[in-house]
């Protein structure tokens, strides 16, 4: 029998639980430095099962969106406007979602090979032309960044008021 990680957030209504697999991550939405915008940011997905009454109630993904500075060196975590795992939650929920955002940049080893798979499927890509180089060795960089963060790396920056 395998043991798997998992975290629960219980909220007022339902618990929303991440369990630590490869399938239930995602980074997408890769945004590169611009003159609007000093950041490197992308959005990280969870697959989180919901329970409510104690029963199966759905699954969702949600998101939250990480900026990090031009020189590699700050992470910012950033409450997203569409689905928030932040959402409809008060401030002890919202701690809850920071302490999973936390376990998963720090110490989630699924998160970490996750990371390397992105890496090594950049590496394989078939870049052609100087636009294509610049891009995948940024992405590179920021995804190896991923690999050593440090607990004083990252800054959340979350709407801690209650929205519900």
């Amino acid at each position: 029998m395998t043991m798997l990680e998992s975290k629960v957030i219980q909220t007022q209504f339902e618990k929303e639980i991440f369990i630590a697999e490869k399938s239930n991550i995602e980074i997408n939405m890769f945004r590169t430095l611009d003159k609007n915008n000093p950041f490197y940011e992308f959005m990280v997905g969870l697959n989180l099962i919901r329970i409510r009454d104690n029963e199966y109630y759905g699954n969702k993904t949600s998101y939250v969106t990480i900026r990090i500075s031009d020189d590699l060196q700050s992470l910012f975590v950033i409450e997203p406007d569409v689905q928030s795992i932040f959402a409809i939650k008060n401030k002890q929920e919202k701690e809850a979602a920071i302490e999973l955002i936390h376990y998963l940049l720090i110490d989630s080893q699924t998160f970490k090979e996750v990371v390397s798979d992105m890496i090594r499927n950049l590496k394989s890509d078939n870049v052609v032309n100087v636009y294509e180089v610049k891009e995948a060795t940024t992405k590179l960089a920021v995804l190896e960044r991923l690999l050593n963060i440090r607990n004083e790396d990252i800054e959340f920056m979350i709407r801690m008021e209650n929205i519900a």
